[in-house]
Formats: C-alpha cells, sequence, structure tokens
C-alpha cells in the first residue's frame, strides 16, 4: 500500500506540465543533436571520397578541366554544408547567408555540368534564380542594415561587433 502511494506520487511528479514539457524538449534536443552528427560525420563520409575520386580520377586518368571541374565544385558544396552543421552545432542558428552561398554554389555547378545540353528557357530560369539569390544575399547584408542603423525598423537593434553587425529583433513594445 506504501508502495503505491509513492508509485503514485513519483508519477504525477512527472507529469506536470513544466516538468513534462521540459524533459520532452531535453528528449527532442538530444534527437535532433543526434540527426545533425549523424549528417556530419556523413558529409565527412562524402567529403573523403570526393577527394579519392578526385586523386584517382587525376592519377590514373587523363583528365580534361571540364570533367574535373564539377567533381571540385562538389567538393566544396559538401565543405560549405560541412561548416553550416558545425554552425549549427556550436551556435544553435541557421546561417542563412551560407545557406544561399551553398545554393548558389550548387546552381553554378549544375550549369557548368549542364551547359552545352541547355536551351535559353533554362538560361533565363538560372539567371532569376541567380538574381533572387544574389538580392537575398546582399539586400539584408548591406541595404537593410544601413537602414536599421539609422533606426526606420524599431524592432531590430543592430550592435557593431568587431568589422560585423548583428541584428537582434527586439520584443515589441505594446502601447
Amino acid at each position: 500500500m506504501k508502495s503505491l502511494k509513492t508509485l503514485h506520487k513519483t508519477y504525477k511528479s512527472l507529469l506536470e506540465p513544466h516538468k513534462l514539457h521540459d524533459k520532452l524538449g531535453d528528449l527532442f534536443e538530444f534527437f535532433e543533436d543526434a540527426i545533425i552528427v549523424s549528417l556530419t560525420l556523413l558529409l565527412f563520409y562524402l567529403s573523403v571520397l570526393a577527394i579519392i575520386d578526385i586523386g584517382k580520377y587525376m592519377i590514373y586518368d587523363q583528365y580534361s578541366f571540364s570533367k574535373i571541374l564539377p567533381k571540385f565544385t562538389y567538393l566544396f558544396i559538401l565543405a560549405e554544408l560541412f561548416r553550416l552543421m558545425i554552425v549549427y552545432l556550436k551556435e544553435r542558428r541557421l546561417d542563412t547567408a551560407l545557406i544561399i552561398k551553398t545554393t548558389i554554389i550548387a546552381v553554378l555547378r549544375e550549369l557548368l555540368i549542364r551547359a552545352p545540353y541547355m536551351h535559353i528557357d533554362d538560361y533565363i530560369g538560372i539567371s532569376i534564380l541567380l538574381s533572387v539569390l544574389a538580392l537575398m544575399y546582399y539586400l539584408p547584408k548591406y541595404f537593410l542594415v544601413r537602414d536599421m542603423k539609422r533606426g526606420y525598423y524599431k524592432r531590430f537593434k543592430v550592435y557593431k561587433k568587431g568589422k560585423k553587425y548583428i541584428i537582434k529583433s527586439e520584443p515589441l513594445e505594446e502601447g
């Protein structure tokens, strides 16, 4: 009888909402970390395989610049993704500028590979995509920071850390 009461108290204390949410949050963060670490290890493995492939191609085959350039750009993409994972694990944030740069490199890689087989419509689409990506990269970096320093956007604060500007959102004031 006494063990049943202690068991009931134990389960009741476990099911208190704030404790349950904290425990579930910790559990989900653990699974998230496990997924990110496994993806990072997979990226490292793919990078090693790409380096071995480039080495074999350069040593044993007669290589041409047009055939080896996509392999190097693939390796650059893997390195950028690897760096993105490391930034996420250290700082718990996604670096959108790094994501956009990686996407631009991936688009340029596809352009290098498929350029001889593309039509004018493909070139127009890729140029629009690259223009949008460039705007997404440069607009917040140069134009919006200047406007935020002038105080046009009251919700954001701009802090200077070395040569970089850090933009943080502040809670909206009521009234």
